[in-house]
């Protein structure tokens, strides 16, 4: 994290200005050569299918030469930092998520992306990163924001504060599946299997067609000494979702 740290300070005053009508001080360069937005899209899309069949030196080369032409094209930066996070460089993938929100401030997605990895390097600069996207974010996207922050304190350990944000994050957007999720989980963790059912059914009932809360579900059953109700569950996960092979497995030793 040593390339191009940017201070909170900053992170703030600029966040700051996108409530405004002023002009943030950092833009996106003005090329002579027009872009072509159906060529750089299709050349997005090339690298996000290589990089899910997990064919990454492919994919950097795609995503290299578009930020050598482009230096400020997001999509590119933001893949090659999901490449680099996938390949255990966290430290380069979270610099350049820094260069991304230096060069534009004003992208909500890209300040959300930073703002989740240092909750994931433990950094305190997520929480003053999240304070100012909670200000100036006024729409249910800042349910993100409230997650991240519990996202942090769960990293730390502190479970209390972590179940305070992903209660905040729900009341911000009822619909944000990674917080029933995650909560549920940490419930579970903390074997308060009532609790945790409760949640996970909560997210069922939002995303009926997502085996992963099936699994969840059928877990938190067989906790509580529900064989039946597991066991079919665990059926209906793997159904939905034939990569979960872990429901599929569970289900038949029950």
């Amino acid at each position: 994290m040593t390339y191009r740290l940017i201070c909170l300070f900053a992170f703030s005053v600029v966040l700051t200005s996108c409530g405004s009508n002023e002009t943030p001080p950092a833009q996106e360069p003005v090329y002579s050569e027009e872009k072509t937005m159906d060529s750089i899209t299709v050349q997005v899309e090339k690298a996000r299918a290589l990089q899910e069949k997990g064919q990454y030196a492919e994919a950097l080369a795609i995503t290299d030469a578009m930020i050598q032409k482009y230096p400020g094209q997001l999509d590119a930066l933001g893949i090659k930092a999901e490449i680099l996070k996938e390949q255990g460089k966290t430290e380069e993938a979270l610099e350049l998520l820094e260069e991304a929100y230096a060069l534009q401030p004003r992208d909500k997605e890209t300040a959300y992306n930073l703002a989740f990895e240092y909750a994931d390097a433990k950094s305190s600069k997520a929480l003053s990163l999240t304070d100012t996207l909670i200000k100036y974010d006024k729409t249910e996207t800042v349910a993100r924001a409230w997650y991240i922050k519990a996202t942090y304190y769960r990293n730390l350990g502190n479970e209390k504060e972590a179940l305070r944000y992903y209660d905040s994050s729900a009341v911000a957007d009822y619909q944000f599946l990674d917080t029933y999720l995650d909560k549920g989980q940490l419930l579970f963790e903390q074997k308060k299997y009532e609790a945790a059912l409760k949640t996970f059914a909560l997210g069922q009932k939002i995303s009926p067609a997502n085996g992963t809360f099936y699994l969840w579900v059928a877990k938190t059953q067989q906790a509580l000494g529900h064989t039946a109700d597991a066991k079919t569950n665990y059926e209906r996960a793997y159904a939905l979702d034939k990569t979960l092979t872990e429901a599929k497995e569970a289900a038949s030793r029950l």
